[in-house]
């Protein structure tokens, strides 16, 4: 018997794109090809081993690729392949939903004590 998550495209969207930090790095790359440490700034919070483990998880699916520039200091350059650049409308789509949310959150007010009514 199959199992019928496993041809789930939601599923298999979520396995690969529902990182931590997976949006803010295709975010951050479909606005211009960056620098290892242009992405840690541009991701508050993340640290050098989980931005390493998240863009060689994209490299793996063939979202990001990897340029190593011939420099005396090495540069690497991270980019949205044509593949990768598939996603720009699903993460513009899901930044603007964010920030239609951020904006509908209103202050809660205040709990109002009330005395004991037994």
């Amino acid at each position: 018997m199959t199992d019928p998550l496993e041809r789930c495209p939601l599923t298999a969207a979520v396995e690969i794109i529902g990182g931590k930090w997976t949006l803010i790095v295709l975010y951050a790359l479909s606005q211009q090809p960056r620098r290892f440490n242009e992405l840690q700034r541009l991701a508050p919070g993340i640290s050098h081993k989980v931005l390493t483990q998240t863009v060689r998880a994209l490299e793996d699916h063939g979202l990001v690729t990897r340029q190593v520039g011939d420099t005396a200091v090495p540069c690497v350059l991270y980019s949205l392949t044509d593949y990768g650049a598939t996603l720009r409308p699903v993460v513009d789509t899901i930044a603007t939903w964010g920030r239609e949310h951020l904006d509908l959150q209103q202050p809660r007010p205040p709990m109002v004590s009330t005395p004991d009514m037994r």
